[in-house]
């Protein structure tokens, strides 16, 4: 495992996050004329067609891809997906965010990473952020806001499950944990939401487009390239490059979606952004090592 990342793979994290942060346009897009669960299994189906047969799954393969497909496939993606749907892309991108100094505690409970005053302020700036996203006076729905901070805990906890997993190819992984979280996206899809079909008769081309590029942008290309870094690298040498990711979503959901740029929107997106600043100048670059 390399304690630097060098050009190449720097280049690559780079392409990830801003795959990551277009990722927010698409979901708002697609969840505007798509149920959210509906559209979460749908974007499962796909990535598991397009990814399977080219990396099937082993027998060893089949615990942990069950233990992903439930936190990084229907807890991580669902969730978020839901609560997007009454949270504007911008606040989406800020929040998720949060992501980063839930992967420095967990680094520290399961990888012994210390955490120093440092970090823990950079931890305290993070979640400031979304304290003041959450009092502003045109403040989004707290319940849905809750969700998605939810949905960046769970995207690093799959972080780090993902690097005290056996060796499988990435691919392999995308394809597997898609496809055992279909079925329960679909679960939830049927019991939580009404006239499925109805909607995906009248979903236009921009919608089904939106949801195509989270299932080939977000997960075969963003998450492909993700998973690779982690294996290679310490989690904090990769992580701390999302901080380019609600640079890039905020950036797009105002030119895209033409969303307002309020005053807490920006105190609270420089909050967050500055306390995963702060995180990864302080975070040790040291090598991780699991229980």
């Amino acid at each position: 495992m390399s304690d630097t990342l060098g050009r190449r793979d720097t280049v690559l994290a780079t392409l990830v996050v801003t795959t990551w942060g277009l990722n927010y346009v698409a979901i708002k897009l697609g969840v505007a004329e798509l149920p959210p669960l509906l559209m979460t299994t749908l974007r499962f189906v796909l990535v598991a067609l397009l990814a399977l047969p080219f990396a099937p799954p082993k027998r060893a393969h089949i615990k942990p891809l069950l233990i992903l497909s439930f936190t990084m496939g229907s807890l991580h993606f669902g969730i978020l997906f839901l609560g997007m749907v009454h949270v504007d892309a911008a606040t989406s991108a800020i929040a998720l965010q949060t992501s980063v100094p839930f992967s420095v505690l967990i680094g520290a409970l399961i990888f012994h990473e210390r955490i120093g005053m440092r970090r823990i302020a950079g931890i305290a700036l993070g979640f400031a952020g979304i304290v003041v996203l959450a009092g502003a006076p045109s403040s989004p729905d707290l319940t849905s806001l809750a969700l998605i901070v939810f949905a960046a805990f769970c995207w690093a906890a799959s972080s780090a499950l993902f690097k005290i997993m056996p060796a499988i190819p990435s691919l392999t992984y995308i394809g597997g944990t898609a496809a055992f979280a279909a079925p329960q996206t679909l679960i939830a899809s049927l019991l939580l939401e009404d006239h499925q079909i109805t909607a995906m008769q009248d979903a236009t081309l921009l919608g089904w487009g939106a949801m195509i590029f989270t299932a080939i942008g977000a997960s075969l290309i963003g998450h492909g390239l993700w998973y690779g870094l982690v294996k290679r690298h310490d989690l904090s040498l990769v992580v701390p490059f999302t901080l380019l990711g609600p640079v890039i979503g905020v950036v797009a959901a105002v030119v895209l979606l033409d969303e307002p740029m309020s005053v807490e929107k920006l105190i609270g997106a420089c909050l967050t952004m500055a306390g995963v600043a702060v995180i990864q100048i302080a975070w040790p670059r040291r090598r991780s090592r699991a229980l």
